[in-house]
């Protein structure tokens, strides 16, 4: 069933946003959403709440959204603070900040720089995290995966020690694997690299396992 639109929604200032279907949303200042939202466009800078699932053909954020219910689209970009109260289902998903979802979330592209905090599956083709605070995840599936902590992290940890910016995940499984300042209690894969920082329960791999000096694994198998 084809949506209907209503048109563009602009708020400068505060205001608020009736539930239902526009063709552009732009928030300048600090708004809330009366519900679900169905768009085609949707910026915000400043503080959003949005009192329903949102799908949106392209969403930026640059400051604070908060989400009750799921996220879908097809581009997702995030300067700031997105969290939602529900799975996240996009084409590509970059945070510089922080991302915090109760359930899943899916992608062909997952790039973000920051912190996260996932209670379900993050699940995407390209997985690239870098890790500027502590960060949990249930389970991670992927082709590529990429986990290391941020280089200025790595620059402030020479003054400050930064021993707590760090993934912390159950189960991580993909094709390619490259771990940093990972914790985590199984990892799958066929080309696999545990490197400084990574604490691992069991390693489980079908091709090539390369564990750096500063790393611990309990146990290696090769498949």
């Amino acid at each position: 069933m084809e949506q209907a639109y209503q048109g563009n929604m602009s708020i400068v200032g505060n205001g608020s946003i009736a539930s239902g279907a526009y063709d552009r949303v732009r928030i300048v200042g600090e708004c809330e959403v009366l519900g679900p939202l169905h768009c085609e466009s949707f910026t915000c800078t400043g503080t959003c709440a949005v009192l329903g699932p949102v799908q949106a053909g392209f969403f930026k954020l640059q400051g604070e959204v908060k989400v009750k219910g799921g996220w879908s689209g097809a581009e997702l970009k995030v300067l700031g603070q997105l969290a939602v109260d529900g799975p996240v289902r996009g084409r590509t998903i970059n945070v510089l900040g922080q991302l915090t979802a109760v359930e899943s979330v899916e992608a062909e592209r997952l790039t973000v720089k920051g912190a996260l905090t996932l209670d379900g599956l993050m699940n995407a083709e390209q997985v690239e995290l870098r890790l500027y605070g502590p960060s949990q995840v249930k389970e991670i599936g992927g082709g590529r995966i990429d986990v290391r902590r941020s280089r200025w992290t790595a620059i402030k940890g020479w003054i400050v020690p930064q021993k707590h910016t760090e993934l912390s995940v159950s189960a991580i499984e993909g094709d390619e694997i490259h771990l940093e300042h990972t914790r985590a209690d199984v990892v799958r894969g066929n080309r696999i690299y545990i490197g400084t920082g990574c604490r691992i329960g069991r390693v489980e791999y079908t091709q090539s396992l390369h564990v750096a000096r500063h790393a611990a694994v309990d146990s290696e198998i090769q498949l």
